[in-house]
């Protein structure tokens, strides 16, 4: 189906064989699809960042995920991954459980001294 199949052709050209604008590819082809489901708002963004927290979610290797937007790996968790409710309350479940054991263990090493 590929019209010009040359060593210096572009992978994805536009209908008249020039370079692919993703905003008219966007407008004419995602968000088209998108809107079928209630979802024509979302743009590029939306997906990058949809597509770096999912990753992010599934243990998705950070250098991979970035190299598939384009990005280093700062960027792309610093920019575009988001991070879920539940995974913040697990992170303050674990750190309100470590200072209990914490105060806990304290608790037990000055009775230990206390009874000697």
């Amino acid at each position: 189906m590929c019209v010009d199949v040359s060593d210096d052709a572009l992978v994805f050209p536009s209908e008249r064989g020039t370079f692919l604008s993703r905003d008219n590819f966007l407008r004419r082809n995602i968000q088209k699809k998108l809107a079928t489901v209630g979802l024509g708002w979302v743009n590029f963004q939306v997906l990058r960042r949809t597509q770096a927290s999912l990753g992010h979610d599934h243990k998705v290797d950070p250098k991979v995920a970035a190299d598939q937007r384009g990005h280093t790996i700062g960027v792309a968790i610093d920019t575009y991954t988001r991070n879920d409710n539940k995974s913040r309350l697990e992170a303050v479940t674990k750190l309100e459980n470590g200072l209990k054991s914490e105060r806990l263990a304290d608790a037990v090493a000055a009775a230990s001294k206390g009874s000697k």
